[in-house]
């Protein structure tokens, strides 16, 4: 008898007991709001501005930067580059205040200068044929970002040979490009042409010691007299390049061409 309780005993004492299941946690529910604030949260992360290149025609590219939140009706500027000076100088300069701004938009230009200037893109092509390729470049950049650029207020900025090709294809289009911004080009516009093409202001970007200041004043001046908003800011010790501080003018032309309940000056800052 002893001996069996001790078998018993031990037999008790040494298996070993099979463990429960682990309970799994019931998932709390999100809260309706939060779920729909989620789509919301996500798309206001803000994201690389680049600057980015993509091809549009052929080998040339694209550069440009974008804003940095994602959204809707973001504002479309555009820019064109002079000869030998490519969109990473003409554009790159000022990436920053472009993408606050908006998408920039630069094309390279349909020809180069070859290996003397380090092969950078120029314009041997009339205004009608950049014309073109600005739209391609344009719609190329907005295919990768469905629906968050706009056209409405539009602004086309040039630097040089770009900037008269603005002037030109601003008049080209009534309606479509409602803000001019010319760097460093003394060109020739009429107040008269720029406001039947649905121009509503002009602003002028030149260098304090270069060669194109003096016409600038003038032309900002004389579209002030005959009613048109313009406004001429000046590039401290700058010659036909950026000065230092491009980024901060640009920031300012930009903000003053798109303030509507502006009255327009003509002084130079």
């Amino acid at each position: 008898m002893r001996a069996l309780l001790a078998l018993a005993l031990c037999a008790c004492a040494c298996s070993t007991p099979t463990p429960l299941p682990t309970p799994t946690p019931t998932p709390t529910p999100a809260p309706a709001h939060s779920l729909a604030l989620a789509p919301l949260l996500e798309a206001a992360l803000p994201r690389p501005i680049g600057p980015f290149e993509r091809p549009f025609v052929g080998k040339r590219t694209v550069y440009f930067a974008i804003p940095r939140v994602p959204g809707e009706n973001h504002r479309l500027i555009a820019n064109l580059h002079g000869m030998c000076n490519p969109p990473g100088y003409a554009c790159g300069y000022w990436t920053a205040a472009g993408s606050d701004a908006g998408f920039l938009v630069c094309p390279s230009g349909n020809s180069s200068c070859g290996p003397g200037a380090f092969n950078a893109p120029t314009w041997t092509e009339g205004d009608e044929a950049i014309d073109g390729d600005l739209e391609r470049a344009i719609a190329v950049v907005e295919s990768q970002y469905p629906g968050e650029m706009t056209r409405n207020g539009a602004v086309l900025t040039g630097f040089s040979r770009g900037a008269y090709a603005a002037a030109h294809i601003a008049v080209m289009h009534p309606g479509r490009w409602p803000y001019l911004l010319l760097t460093e080009a003394d060109v020739p516009v009429d107040a008269g042409a720029l406001r039947a093409a649905g121009v509503r202001a002009v602003a002028l970007v030149a260098g304090e010691i270069g060669s194109q200041v003096g016409g600038e004043r003038r032309t900002a001046r004389n579209l002030t007299t005959h009613g048109l908003r313009a406004r001429l800011w000046v590039m401290p010790k700058a010659g036909h390049y950026y000065s230092a501080n491009i980024d901060d003018i640009m920031r300012e032309a930009l903000a003053w061409l798109v303030r509507s309940d502006d009255t327009g000056d003509a002084d130079a800052r």
